[in-house]
């Protein structure tokens, strides 16, 4: 991964009662191997999140619905 990449990563559900995690789709800034953080723009804020919850976005992430 690499800086400009877009990527999804792992977020926790915004209700309380679910367990489920959802993947977003945001902006990769900034990412070091040495960190494993990468760095993310999403919805216009900065979130780091361990590399184990990120991954390279494809082509079926960015289709239009």
């Amino acid at each position: 991964m690499k800086a400009g990449d877009m990527v999804r990563f792992r977020t926790k559900s915004k209700s309380f009662f679910s367990r489920y995690e959802t993947w977003e789709t945001g902006l990769l800034i900034e990412y070091h191997n040495w960190e494993k953080i990468a760095t993310i723009m999403y919805e216009g804020n900065l979130y780091r999140i361990p590399a184990s919850n990120v991954q390279k976005s494809g082509k079926k992430d960015l289709m239009c619905k």
